[in-house]
């Protein structure tokens, strides 16, 4: 298993429904496991698990 940090920017209006809707979501073969929001040049930062690397990239 291989984790990865992902940072995302948004809209400042839309990162509280961002945090909900992406915590938990499934993308092919990957699971993001957790989402906090932040400040500075990131609005987000979600923590994905992964079986392997040519899954992250999916």
């Amino acid at each position: 298993m291989i984790q990865a940090f992902v940072f995302i920017e948004a809209e400042p209006a839309r990162v509280p429904e961002l945090v909900e809707e992406l915590a938990g979501m499934k993308l092919a073969s990957s699971v993001i496991k957790e989402v906090h929001a932040l400040t500075g040049r990131f609005d987000l930062v979600a923590l994905v698990e992964s079986p392997d690397i040519v899954s992250l990239g999916e």
